[in-house]
């Protein structure tokens, strides 16, 4: 295995790899598989929500004084947020209820 120290950065060949790291796909039982990929959608989606507010203030901020451009801008960032805590919820319930068939099962 040929290592080269480079600004403080490891590069290292393909061959001394070794194991992929672990994502947690890999997991023991199907209700534990199906927390890890809720939760992976769950962050994807509040991702999305979280570029429409950037959207939503991109919008308000070059609005320009338009009151119907305002209104819309207003709305996506409310409707964004509204998601987000329902996204929120959603999680929390989600990993309670697996929690509870993975802990009581």
């Amino acid at each position: 295995m040929t290592k080269m120290n480079l600004l403080n950065v490891s590069i290292v060949n393909a061959q001394g790899m070794g194991e992929p790291p672990d994502v947690g796909l890999a997991t023991s039982s199907l209700p534990e598989m199906i927390l890890t990929i809720v939760n992976y959608s769950l962050v994807l989606v509040g991702v999305f929500a979280l570029g429409f507010i950037v959207y939503g203030g991109f919008l308000y901020i070059t609005a320009h004084g338009e009151s119907q451009q305002v209104e819309q801008a207003k709305g996506i960032i409310i409707y964004a947020v509204i998601g987000i805590i329902i996204i929120g919820v959603a999680a929390a319930v989600v990993n309670f209820v697996v929690g509870g068939v993975v802990g009581g099962g």
